[in-house]
């Protein structure tokens, strides 16, 4: 009998056991630590934990790699909710019961989130993703009541109506705070944006730490005051923290001083007063106002986040070119005159390349203007994979380009140069082997280099008149070559030297 490879298996569907190991791990290792936790720390004050993060952080890491929600993963989440439980000394009774409900709370937002929700609605990049994250922490806040809230008046002796509050408004409040953070956080590693952001002086200034100071300054006046009114003490720090940073660091310093102030009133340092209003008690009423009130600092976070994402698309598409994105003649002028004159005053060289697809007028005869444009955007996407990365590539009309290397010789720029012609040369013209015929002999261009020496800067203006008039050169000796101006390149396509 022939092995059925493990790529066809989990194609068809099939169980895979090194796979269903895998998720069933990856599940519990979330689940056992985040419930144990919260087990020998907040359930010492009741009967059940004042702070279960565990449902939140499983939802949230499901939701970002739904390939782990098999039958496995969601057999090792429950195996790890038992499993801490019977840790801690819990009956066997409580924990089947109370860890049902925790299972029902998953489950329902993770079906709410990917059967009745329409593809990115989670995603917190635009403000009305806010009100799919709430209606998915609502769906899994309700079913959890509704099983766990039960078990109020058999295993604790607690009344039903007081039990179902405490359960949905604890996981509300804790799925509110936490989800966010996985919905939002970028998809390769958090850090290495803040650690590049530090290694960056240019982009990091000492006064960026004020809105986190404040932040801190207000937690600390709200324990001294005390009182309901405190809760929303914080609000102004982190709307300030939501205007000055990315949405990611703004929701996570949201979710630590909303922690910090829930532990704060769990350990009597921020007092409130006693409410007895519909089986209201204080913590009940905090835990919710905590958490509805970091709404307005996430939303004023994605809405500002959303706005600066659009004002760099917008910007991006005045500056760059739409068919081939490359800088436009007006965005590369700009760019470029003012990177010349640094280089000048750094005493660097620099040089300019004037670049011209070959024969492009017969491109376009023969294979249309959609033939054309593709080619257009095959020529920018070779140019630009060849560049160095400090280069400036700029489309100046039509089929010709320009590109600015900043710190290179004549030597140095004639080998880009040369590289690039190289990487031009080796595209093939569009649909060759629909178009009837002999096989074409693909796309070339031609090129004119013009550098200035670093003791003799020379104006943008001047340099690309001197590139413009080694293509011309280019293009008369036979196109497909490297012209430089009041130099020699050798051609290595030919064993000659233009000129």
């Amino acid at each position: 009998m022939r092995a059925v490879p493990r790529q066809s298996a989990e194609r068809s569907g099939s169980p895979v056991p090194g796979r269903a190991w895998r998720d069933a791990g990856w599940t519990a290792a979330i689940v056992l630590p985040c419930a144990l936790a919260a087990i020998l720390t907040t359930r010492l004050l009741g009967p059940l934990a004042l702070f279960w993060p565990a449902n939140a952080v499983l939802l949230g890491m499901l939701l970002r790699h739904p390939e782990r929600a098999s039958a496995a993963g969601w057999l090792g989440a429950l195996v790890a909710f038992l499993a801490a439980d019977r840790i801690a000394g819990t009956g066997w009774g409580p924990t089947l019961w109370l860890n049902l409900a925790n299972m029902t709370g998953v489950a329902a937002g993770y079906l709410v989130a990917t059967r009745l929700l329409p593809a990115g609605a989670l995603r917190l990049d635009q403000p009305r993703a806010m009100l799919s994250m709430l209606l998915v922490c609502l769906a899994g806040a309700a079913a959890e009541a509704l099983v766990g809230g039960a078990a109020g008046p058999v295993l604790f002796g607690r009344g039903l109506v007081p039990s179902l509050l405490d359960w949905f408004n604890g996981q509300l409040a804790i799925d509110i705070l936490l989800l966010p953070l996985f919905l939002a956080a970028p998809r390769s590693r958090p850090l290495d944006g803040l650690v590049a952001r530090l290694r960056a002086p240019s982009r990091w200034h000492p006064h960026d730490v004020l809105p986190v100071a404040a932040l801190a300054v207000s937690l600390a006046v709200a324990i001294v005051l005390g009182g309901p009114g405190v809760l929303a003490l914080p609000v102004p720090a982190l709307i300030w923290c939501a205007l000055r940073y990315p949405v990611f660091p703004t929701l996570v310093l949201t979710a630590l001083m909303s922690t910090a102030q829930l532990f704060a009133i769990l350990l009597g340092l921020l007092r409130l007063p006693d409410i007895d209003l519909f089986y209201l008690d204080a913590l009940l009423s905090a835990r919710l106002g905590i958490a509805l009130v970091a709404l307005g600092p996430m939303a004023v976070a994605i809405v500002d986040g959303a706005r600066n994402d659009l004002l760099h698309r917008l910007d991006h598409l005045a500056r760059h070119d739409h068919l081939t994105g490359a800088l436009r003649r007006g965005a590369f002028l700009d760019r470029a005159g003012g990177l010349l004159a640094e280089l000048a005053a750094a005493e660097e060289p620099a040089a300019v390349l004037m670049i011209d697809v070959d024969h492009f007028k017969q491109v376009n005869d023969r294979f249309g203007h959609a033939g054309g444009d593709r080619v257009l955007a095959a020529v920018a996407a070779a140019l630009q994979a060849e560049l160095p990365r400090d280069a400036l590539l700029g489309r100046l009309g039509g089929e010709e380009f320009a590109v600015l290397l900043p710190g290179a010789g004549p030597a140095q720029a004639g080998a880009v140069a040369e590289r690039l012609r190289r990487r031009v040369a080796a595209l093939p013209l569009p649909d060759a082997t629909e178009a009837g015929g002999p096989p074409p002999a693909g796309v070339t261009a031609s090129f004119g280099l013009a550098t200035c020496d670093a003791g003799r800067p020379q104006g943008l203006e001047r340099l690309l008149a001197r590139a413009d008039a080694a293509l011309y050169a280019a293009k008369a000796a036979g196109r497909n070559r490297v012209e430089a101006a009041g130099a020699l390149v050798a051609d290595p396509g030919s064993g000659r030297s233009s000129g």
